[in-house]
């Protein structure tokens, strides 16, 4: 068996993709975005630096999944009643928005992201919640807890914008409180929202 075999077929080591994503998020927190360097978490890591680039194409694709997760998401459960979901989502949100990692690195990942494929990259992370988020308001008008379709996707930008401007701005300051207000701006959405569209459609016909 060839080198090359050897090293295509090697596994990963979870353990050190721990190792590294844990460095660069103290990293992040401790001393900023700007000093978050490929040499400061192979040294806060003690991991080599072509291990981490067999991992992560570049530095930003790293803090990216540093600050957003891996790709794989502990989506909230679908209880049966949607204000209550609605707030979990918030909640969830704004924790993740809200974390020293974030605040220090979504600003500088969002000031690099120059390429199409770095925007690709994102947008292909947020796909699996959004349609998570989507499917939980199709269920909220298929079993009545609305009275009829919502616009998801515009539910779900005001949920991602909104808590990301307050968890970077404000971290986690009157939380709750935050979380609360949200979650009844997206319910009034929801159920009235539709009575709106329908009301505006009758108007025109």
């Amino acid at each position: 068996m060839s080198e090359r075999t050897q090293r295509v077929g090697r596994p990963r080591d979870p353990g050190k993709d721990h190792a590294v994503l844990v460095a660069a998020r103290r990293l992040l927190a401790d001393v900023g975005y700007q000093q978050t360097t490929i040499a400061a978490i192979v040294r806060r890591a003690q991991v080599s630096a072509p291990a981490i680039y067999r991992r992560w194409p570049t530095r930003e694709a790293l803090i990216e999944e540093a600050v957003h997760g891996p790709g794989r998401y502990d989506l909230p459960a679908d209880t049966g009643d949607l204000r209550a979901d609605l707030a979990t989502w918030a909640r969830a949100f704004l924790v993740r928005a809200a974390s020293p990692a974030a605040r220090a690195g979504v600003p500088g990942l969002l000031s690099d992201m120059q390429a199409d494929a770095d925007r690709s990259r994102l947008l292909a992370r947020q796909a699996p919640v959004r349609d998570a988020f989507v499917a939980r308001l199709d269920r909220a008008a298929q079993t009545g807890e609305v009275p009829g379709p919502v616009d998801a996707s515009i539910l779900f930008e005001i949920l991602t914008g909104a808590t990301s401007i307050r968890g970077l701005t404000q971290g986690y300051a009157d939380a709750e409180a935050f979380v609360e207000s949200l979650t009844d701006a997206l319910y009034t959405l929801a159920c009235r929202g539709v009575a709106a569209a329908s009301e505006t459609k009758a108007s025109h016909s």
